[in-house]
């Protein structure tokens, strides 16, 4: 799928960098030819892809969309993905641990992983046993996910120009209440939201405070301050475009629109949609604090990181949202905040005081 929120106009060149091909399992890394000074970063996906083809083109489509998110906050990597097809992906787990360790080594610090669909903090601790090249808070108190969901919150409150303690309360709906969203949507109910909830786990979207609605309910046509797309990418197709009633769309979800338009349509009605890049950045700019300033992330609470990924989405998308309301156009205005290449990664920056209450 076509990532709806455009970018700078400079694509980035991404490519199979290792691969394993076997009857019952393939695994390929993909992205920027770099190495290790530059390390492509982005995460482990294991799906049951319809063919080895599909498999490569959905990492190639990933990797670029991780080299924007890389490049527009100066994280210090470049973009990349590891993905892996089987029939039966719990089935193979021991085995793509094994492989995938291989091919992280062959290529010698020039890729790093993480988490990513059907792979979890269990997954990678059992990867870094077997080699250096991961990152996922392995032995930390912070969770990345949970890094993507405080990121989303800063970028809530670019749109609400006030933190959420200060902020006037409205009405938001949260679309998938998993590790980002649930965060998302409970941080919402403590500040005094009405807050709708959708997820197809009745127990994730059913806690205290929240409203959560039927399976069926259309609830693209509810009257709101916020949607919060935080579930599956291509969520949002043009009949429920066309019926939303919303101030802003802030996704956590990556490329949630069906159809690259959609999200134009929406600013063309006054609705201020947030690119995707700028939202769900938190786990990226935890990678860039964990490899470039190691001493500070051993010291740091989880609320430390937390506090800091807050603010420097809420900045950057504040600066966006400044962009736009002078007449830039959302690819002008991603090439204004987008960080540029001489700066240090972002990371180095971490300690800073953020000013932002949790």
């Amino acid at each position: 799928m076509t990532d709806p929120n455009p970018t700078p106009p400079t694509a980035p060149a991404v490519s199979v960098l290792a691969e394993h091909v076997s009857e019952h399992l393939s695994v390929f890394v993909v992205g920027e030819d770099t190495d290790a000074s530059r390390p492509a970063n982005g995460g482990l996906r294991l799906l049951n892809y319809p063919s080895d083809e599909a498999c490569i083109a959905d990492g190639e489509r990933l990797a670029g969309l991780m080299t924007h998110k890389h490049d527009l906050y100066g994280t210090g990597f470049a973009g990349g993905k590891i993905v892996a097809r089987a029939t039966e992906p719990e089935a193979v787990k021991e085995e793509l641990i094994s492989v995938t360790a291989a091919l992280l080594e062959s290529l010698d610090g020039s890729m790093i992983t993480g988490c990513d669909l059907n792979t979890s903090l269990e997954d990678m601790e059992r990867l870094s046993a077997l080699t250096p090249h991961v990152l996922a808070a392995v032995g930390s108190p912070v969770d990345a996910s949970a890094a993507t969901a405080h990121g989303t919150l800063g970028a809530v409150e670019a749109v609400l120009e006030a933190e959420l303690v200060d902020a006037t309360p409205g009405r938001a709906l949260v679309h998938g209440c998993g590790a980002v969203g649930g965060t998302v949507a409970r941080q919402l109910v403590e500040h005094g939201w009405t807050v709708f909830t959708v997820d197809l786990d009745r127990g994730r979207s059913g806690f205290p405070g929240a409203t959560p609605l039927p399976e069926r309910c259309p609830w693209w046509e509810l009257k709101l301050d916020l949607l919060l797309p935080c579930s599956v990418s291509g969520l949002i197709n043009t009949e429920m475009a066309s019926a939303l009633r919303t101030g802003a769309v802030v996704p956590a979800a990556n490329a949630p629109f069906q159809v690259p338009q959609l999200a134009d349509d929406l600013r063309r009605r006054g609705i201020r949609v947030l690119p995707d890049p700028l939202v769900n950045a938190g786990a990226v700019i935890a990678d860039s604090i964990e490899r470039f300033a190691p001493d500070a992330w051993e010291s740091a609470s989880a609320k430390d990181v937390y506090g800091f990924v807050r603010e420097e989405v809420r900045q950057r998308a504040s600066d966006y949202l400044s962009q736009r309301d002078q007449g830039l156009s959302v690819r002008d205005a991603l090439t204004e905040v987008t960080a540029e290449s001489r700066t240090e990664p972002i990371g180095l920056s971490f300690g800073e005081p953020t000013g932002v209450g949790l």
